[in-house]
């Protein structure tokens, strides 16, 4: 007659599964992962109300009303980077708008972008390859590079 026992862990333990054997039962402390972790120190940068970068180092609830605070103030100039150029192409008719997702499906058309290799910025025409900056002709594409290299070196962390 087989008999089973049922091992309950100690709240906030778990088997150890490497270092039990039959004949004895290890617990060790849940890791606690830092994305689950109800209240985390959270230090980084983030975008303030009036577009500037600001510097934070806070203990709170790690929740998404914090999800906007990026680990590094280069990634946090890149966000807004991002922003600023969304806005500038698909406002300012002489960039054609944005390459749009049925573009971008459409193996055959031509779709001319820049984008960072190492630590260089990069002119190129690709079909398929998705870039955040794509242009639909060389033209648009060397002249928003031309008028905005500040932004696009902010946007590719360069």
């Amino acid at each position: 007659m087989d008999k089973e026992v049922k091992i309950v862990p100690p709240e906030g333990y778990e088997i150890d599964r490497l270092n039990s054997t039959a004949d004895c039962i290890k617990f060790k402390p849940i890791a606690k992962k830092w994305r689950n972790n109800e209240l985390a120190r959270i230090t980084g940068y983030f975008i303030g109300n009036a577009s500037e970068i600001v510097k934070t180092d806070m203990i709170c609830h790690n929740s998404k009303i914090n999800y906007n605070v990026f680990a590094t103030e280069k990634q946090a100039k890149s966000a807004l980077a991002m922003a600023r150029i969304s806005q500038i192409m698909a406002n300012d008719e002489r960039f054609g708008g944005v390459v749009s997702d049925e573009e971008w499906g459409n193996i055959t058309k031509d779709k001319f972008v820049i984008y960072r290799h190492g630590n260089a910025i990069y002119k190129d025409c690709f079909k398929t390859s998705f870039q955040f900056l794509a242009f639909h002709d060389e033209e648009q594409r060397n002249l928003f590079l031309t008028e905005n290299e500040d932004l696009v070196k902010d946007y590719l962390m360069l």
